[in-house]
């Protein structure tokens, strides 16, 4: 049977009618659902391009295919391409297949109400907390809290309705968002490492500079990167010789690169934009000597995960499910300027061989979200889907 999954993602469809990511969910991601499902509907805004970027990825291919909703920015743009939305969506109403929402998400709220007749059964993957998506500091919308007690309010349901459902936590989550006692309950992240992600170091030289990466998205300040550059600035203040490279672009880019040129950092300070590269990615998280995550929400941050793959000393901010990857002494609060200034002295305090006691934890970790290992559970959630869906 087929399966419509609905993303809250914005994809692209160039003239030649391919399909195409900035950074996230290329085909290989969707390979998953084609493990229990015949073929995978992806129910998503789709915006028109000329041509793709070179950076982008491909997404459709072989019984991987799209919905396609019309691509919309903020609550004005959402409003008006409502009625043709739901149009499109209506349709399904007539369509045999299962369906799977990737939560939190408006369009799957909107779905369960124009595409799904009632009591028609749903999976569901939680993948983040609208709760922490507008907390103060992680959105500068006037309609902030509104929209974190009307969009927890919904996952909270969806949650509660769902036959078969998967968090990317173990608990965190788990515990704002119960699910339905009769559920098929289960946890995988989305991330997909394979061996060639693995890599465990033998030595950690110190030197007396300590290079540091960051890696996130610029599209909306909840990556943390303006609180990264106030730290970066604390951190020379008080001496310590420190550089960062932060890994990822958007539309915040230019005025990160002015704060950085305002506090008086960007001789130590480098962005690379966006990097589609595996090969690359591994390239800059192996030269450098600590990992930083800095957001202000995450699910279960999976380019922390993908750090500790390749062997990095980590700290992060305490979001989403970082406290079931790190130990305590390596977690702050967000925006907590002296918190992340306490844990980076610290770590270029450590001698060499208590950075890789350090190190060795985290790949340890790391390799219980190996891809092979995640898989057993996606599909065991797959065909509980499929099989309510048959009954």
């Amino acid at each position: 049977m087929q399966v419509d999954v609905i993303i809250e993602q914005r994809f692209y469809r160039c003239v030649l009618g391919q399909y195409w990511t900035e950074n996230m969910f290329p085909n290989a991601f969707w390979q998953r659902y084609l493990q229990v499902f015949n073929r995978v509907n992806i129910v998503a805004r789709v915006a028109n391009v000329d041509i793709p970027e070179t950076s982008w990825h491909r997404v459709d291919g072989e019984r991987v295919g799209f919905i396609e909703l019309p691509s919309y920015i903020g609550p004005a743009g959402f409003i008006k391409v409502l009625p043709k939305l739901i149009k499109v969506l209506h349709a399904r109403k007539r369509i045999t297949r299962c369906v799977i929402f990737r939560i939190p998400s408006i369009l799957a709220a909107i779905y369960q109400c124009f595409a799904m007749r009632r009591g028609e059964r749903f999976g569901a993957e939680v993948v983040g907390d609208p709760a922490d998506v507008f907390a103060k500091g992680a959105s500068k919308s006037s309609l902030r809290l509104l929209f974190r007690s009307l969009f927890s309010a919904i996952l909270k349901r969806q949650c509660q309705q769902a036959i078969s459902i998967a968090y990317v936590t173990e608990h965190r989550l788990q515990q704002r968002y119960p699910p339905n006692r009769t559920a098929l309950s289960t946890h995988y992240s989305s991330i997909q490492l394979t061996d060639a992600d693995y890599q465990q170091r033998n030595g950690y030289p110190t030197s007396d500079a300590l290079h540091i990466v960051c890696v996130g998205n610029l599209a909306q300040p909840y990556k943390g990167c303006d609180f990264m550059l106030q730290g970066i600035a604390e951190l020379k203040k008080i001496g310590l010789n420190i550089s960062l490279t932060w890994v990822g672009g958007g539309a915040l880019l230019p005025s990160m690169q002015m704060l950085a040129k305002k506090l008086a950092i960007s001789a130590h300070v480098s962005f690379e934009g966006n990097v589609s590269s595996r090969k690359n990615i591994h390239q800059i998280l192996d030269n450098a000597d600590l990992f930083v995550l800095s957001s202000r929400q995450e699910g279960l941050p999976r380019v922390l995960i993908e750090a500790m793959a390749r062997s990095l000393v980590c700290v992060a901010t305490d979001v989403g499910g970082v406290d079931e990857l790190l130990a305590s002494g390596y977690i702050f609060d967000s925006d907590d300027i002296n918190g992340l200034v306490q844990k980076v002295t610290m770590i270029s305090n450590m001698t060499a061989n208590e950075r890789l006691t350090v190190s060795r934890r985290n790949y340890v970790v790391s390799e219980n979200y190996h891809d092979l290992q995640l898989q057993v559970r996606r599909e065991n959630m797959y065909r509980a889907v499929l099989k309510a869906s048959q009954c």
